[in-house]
């Protein structure tokens, strides 16, 4: 099964797979992301979310028609590997990927005749997404809030809406939505 997280920038998607990876280590795998986006301070760049490439690199990689999926977000671009896809489709993890919404469309109709796919939308009021985004050091939360409007008009793709302003809670209700998508037939 393919769970995919969305949401706003500073919404807690990275913060939300760690906990659920950190408490499920055994049954749920992340599914790393290619992106041209420099990493992070605090972000390992070996085991961390993201291969990073260069923008040639990643162009490399859609000429050869190697991304199941990708888009630009802020400035950078993102996509899924269509090797990464294959080890879903072989059912032998739950693997969790954090997509923005125009891959979750993409991801959702490729995958649904092929393995469950669970797909979640966390939300958060503006003001509490913009006192994530200055505690994390971002430089420009104008640009990463500007496409809150755009995402949020793409809810109504996803199986579950959850508003993320706890993070046991959040977490809780995920692993519990988890459980039952795996019941289901």
């Amino acid at each position: 099964m393919l769970i995919i997280l969305s949401g706003c920038s500073g919404v807690g998607k990275n913060t939300v797979i760690k906990e659920l990876l950190k408490r499920n280590e055994n049954t749920l795998k992340f599914l790393k992301t290619c992106t041209t986006r420099q990493p992070r301070e605090n972000e390992d760049k070996e085991n961390g979310p993201y291969h990073y490439l260069t923008k040639e690199g990643f162009d490399k990689k859609i000429k050869n028609d190697e991304f199941f999926e990708h888009e630009e977000i802020h400035k950078n671009f993102y996509g899924t590997l269509k090797q990464s896809i294959e080890d879903i489709i072989l059912n032998k993890y739950d693997y969790i990927k954090d997509v923005g919404v125009l891959g979750q469309i993409n991801l959702a109709r490729e995958l649904s005749q092929k393995a469950k796919v669970l797909s979640i939308f966390l939300t958060a009021p503006k003001k509490v997404l913009i006192e994530r985004l200055k505690n994390r050091g971002e430089a420009d939360i104008d640009l990463r809030l500007s496409r809150m409007d755009f995402e949020m008009s793409y809810l109504h793709n996803y199986n579950f809406v959850i508003e993320n302003l706890h993070l046991e809670k959040t977490v809780k209700k995920i692993e519990k939505l988890i459980l039952k998508t795996k019941k289901q037939k």
